[in-house]
């Protein structure tokens, strides 16, 4: 299978691509894959005029699944999970609420969680965004409550088992790991600490380091 991700990217967006989110779960599945690295373009999307071919709207990830081409990382985690037949239960209200849960990352937390980092990254260049700041915050404490409680007596957001619902989930807390956000709940950040320990995301970020040439660590 392969995968095309990163091979640059301005230091602002070491560690919050969505690529990571595609590969961790190739990883966790055990799915053999081949990167294919892009150049991030001035506007976070790719210059190669071929790669619209591929992705009509030129982000990252696509995978190419032996000449089926898949967009989206949601998307993505989804096929690889129903294909390999792990990070997901094999009855169908268990994989409803893999589903479920999956959305809510994408639907409900990251619309939120986006603007946040932006906010923090523009600053006073911003001031619109920097002013809706504490408008997003509160939205998110609206779910943050209820999931914060349910991680107190649960590991993974689905229950016991790590699904490819977590990586997505994951993957949104991350735009937030450099703020003050996740502070009031504990048990949210302990559990993204827990899944970012996993033996798979620790070999993708590793990677995803050395494919952008930057020192270990740069994109924690």
């Amino acid at each position: 299978m392969k995968v095309y991700v990163f091979k640059s990217l301005p230091p602002f967006l070491w560690g919050y691509t969505r690529d990571i989110r595609a590969m961790w779960a190739l990883e966790e599945c055990g799915i053999s894959y081949e990167t294919i690295g892009l150049d991030c373009g001035p506007n976070g999307l790719q210059d190669e005029i071929w790669y619209g071919e591929i992705n009509p709207f030129k982000q990252v990830p696509t995978i190419d699944d032996d000449g089926y081409i898949l967009t989206e990382s949601g998307a993505i985690l989804l096929y690889l999970a129903e294909k390999s037949g792990k990070l997901i239960p094999s009855d169908l209200k268990g994989r409803a609420q893999v589903y479920r849960w999956l959305i809510t990352s994408l639907n409900n937390i990251e619309p939120f969680a986006l603007p946040i980092f932006f906010a923090d990254l523009l600053g006073d260049s911003n001031p619109h965004m920097k002013g809706q700041r504490p408008w997003n915050v509160s939205i998110l404490e609206r779910f943050f409550g209820t999931i914060d409680e349910m991680l107190r007596k649960q590991p993974f957001i689905t229950g016991a088992d790590f699904t490819v619902a977590d990586i997505a989930f994951t993957g949104v807390l991350r735009e937030l790991r450099k703020t003050e956000v996740l502070e009031k709940h504990p048990n949210i950040d302990k559990y993204r600490l827990r899944c970012e320990e996993r033996p798979a995301f620790v070999k993708v970020l590793n990677a995803y380091e050395d494919r952008l040439g930057i020192a270990r660590g740069s994109a924690r």
